[in-house]
């Protein structure tokens, strides 16, 4: 295991920058360490709470935790037993994701996860942002810009507000977002057979 005891901005970096050569030590059963898991300590704020938890998540590090559980708020409690984003985390295929890309200071990470439906694996996908603005940061992206490429499109859930709808994407369209400054949106995209395509017509 790799560990490094220093800020969760240079930790990300690190990883973002050295993926192909830490990926392939990754995989069920071993995994890269990125130090423990800050949320619920002093100092960082919810939405900072959420990118590291996203970013960990994609990275299938182990959720080790470096808080006391019996002074964590009601908020930091929900995102550490958030159930959606344990089981990415501890996706059975152990593959760990990297940093796509970086626009306007709107960072994409990205995972292949199960299920794989008809050869096409699913995907984590977190937007994380690096902007101090004041206020959200909106954008918009496309299923071929993250390299999805199912020609039926994909169900797209949140994976932290449980209580959004999902959504379905097809190739071709251009998804609106809008991420919270040092925050980060997080989404699993799997993707869509010609059965359910069907049903949805």
């Amino acid at each position: 295991m790799l560990k490094m005891s220093i800020s969760v901005v240079y930790i990300a970096d690190y990883f973002a920058n050295n993926s192909e050569r830490l990926i392939p030590y990754a995989g069920p059963g071993h995994w890269n360490d990125p130090d423990t898991l800050l949320l619920g300590n002093f100092g960082l704020s919810y939405e900072q709470s959420k990118a590291q938890l996203a970013i960990w998540a994609v990275l299938a590090a182990p959720f080790l935790l470096s808080n006391d559980l019996r002074t964590i708020t009601p908020e930091i409690k929900e995102l550490i037993l958030n159930r959606q984003i344990i089981a990415v985390d501890q996706d059975p295929l152990g593959i760990q994701g990297k940093r796509l890309s970086s626009i306007n200071r709107i960072e994409t990470w990205i995972r292949p996860i199960s299920p794989i439906v008809n050869d096409e694996h699913s995907y984590a996908v977190a937007f994380v942002s690096r902007r101090t603005d004041g206020h959200g940061y909106a954008f918009k992206y496309s299923l071929e810009e993250l390299g999805l490429t199912n020609v039926f499109g994909y169900e797209v859930k949140d994976l932290f507000d449980s209580k959004r709808e999902t959504f379905k994407v097809a190739l071709g369209d251009k998804i609106e977002d809008r991420v919270n400054p040092t925050g980060a949106n997080f989404y699993k995209f799997t993707p869509i057979t010609k059965r359910d395509l069907r049903k949805m017509l």
